[in-house]
């Protein structure tokens, strides 16, 4: 058996793997931080950093087809929900590069102060495409010019959907694929429309989703 002074710094190595193989769990652990510290925190922050990157990445080469919020859905609903992201995705979807649906149905009605405030700072951050919810909180919108009118959206096309409005809102309780989800209980269900003119092919393509 050779000395440690004799050996090489393999040998030094593959001698020192030997040792930490051979510690039980509890021990090694302090062990590899005892001796090992700087380079324990060396891996953590590349992996850390890795991941950040990955993560910006992703999100840069991820694109949004269209982003829903829904008011006051039914506590079982989550299981529709999900599907419903699904089949927007598929309907929307072109099948080219990372394509997400956003499906948030985590809005409350009323004007208690966690409720307003989601969705008003969700509103002003542009952090909705469409927004699904009750006469009282279509009210609200309304008042404060929050969202774009459907004939303005739909233009020329206003005539093709017209059945499905109620006083020249999308109202989503008259679409027989809405009721198959069953979301929510209220009725009528307005739609209102966020997004800015260059986002009318989305907004377009829910409505057909719903009404074709």
């Amino acid at each position: 058996m050779k000395y440690e002074s004799d050996m090489t710094r393999k040998e030094k190595r593959q001698m020192e793997i030997q040792k930490i193989k051979a510690l039980p769990l509890k021990k090694k652990i302090p062990y590899l931080w005892t001796y090992y510290k700087s380079w324990l925190v060396i891996a953590l922050l590349i992996i850390v950093v890795g991941a950040f990157i990955a993560t910006i990445v992703r999100n840069n080469m991820t694109e949004e087809l269209i982003s829903v919020g829904i008011e006051d859905t039914i506590p079982e609903s989550q299981d529709a929900m999900d599907r419903l992201n699904a089949d927007l995705l598929e309907y929307m979807g072109t099948g080219e590069g990372l394509e997400t649906v956003s499906v948030d149905g985590s809005f409350v009605s009323g004007d208690g102060y966690t409720a307003a405030t989601k969705r008003m700072t969700t509103v002003a951050a542009g952090g909705l495409d469409v927004f699904v919810c009750g006469e009282d909180t279509y009210q609200e919108y309304k008042s404060q010019d929050a969202f774009r009118e459907w004939s303005e959206v739909l233009g020329d096309s206003y005539e093709k959907y017209e059945q499905y409005m109620t006083d020249g809102v999308l109202d989503l309780s008259k679409c027989p694929k809405w009721q198959e989800y069953g979301l929510t209980l209220y009725d009528p269900v307005y739609a209102v429309v966020f997004a800015p003119d260059e986002e009318n092919e989305k907004v377009l393509d829910f409505l057909e989703f719903f009404c074709q």
